[in-house]
């Protein structure tokens, strides 16, 4: 079975997040030069500039398919005693599932956006379920609370 899914979780943000973020970014920028700290807003927007590139880059589709014995996600294989749990989660605005999340030994989770129709994500989670448990939740950690909250 296989699902196509984003490489890793898609952030849906508007113009207005990159104005803020921008914003900020200048503003330690500008406080940073007042204190005549130079090396630390060079640092700043060299930082900046890489993530911006980053996060604008488009992602890919890959194929999350299942084996027998290992899930494969694009060109990685994981068998299946390696993993814990998978997560579907829910997108309150779209009223859709968004993400699968896979979770391994370690609890690392792994966060992929769903780009596939609702019948192939429905006959994965089933083909899935017979091999690990799907949980309704997951903790997060505060940090990665953060970083989603504000989709960084």
């Amino acid at each position: 079975m296989e699902l196509n899914v984003y490489d890793w979780e898609k952030f849906e943000r508007t113009k207005i997040w990159y104005l803020v973020f921008g914003f900020f970014i200048l503003l330690i920028v500008v406080l940073s030069i007042l204190s005549k700290n130079v090396s630390w807003w060079i640092f700043l927007l060299i930082l900046a500039g890489c993530y911006v590139f980053f996060t604008t880059k488009p992602l890919k589709t890959i194929k999350m398919i299942t084996w027998k014995k290992t899930l494969q996600i694009d060109k990685l294989t994981y068998p299946r005693e390696t993993l814990k749990w998978f997560v579907l989660e829910y997108h309150l605005e779209k009223k859709k599932i968004h993400n699968i999340v896979i979770i391994d030994n370690k609890n690392t989770p792994r966060i992929y956006t769903i780009n596939d129709s609702e019948k192939n994500l429905q006959d994965f989670v089933n083909d899935m379920n017979g091999y690990i448990p799907m949980l309704d939740k997951y903790d997060q950690t505060t940090l990665n609370k953060v970083i989603r909250k504000f989709k960084l």
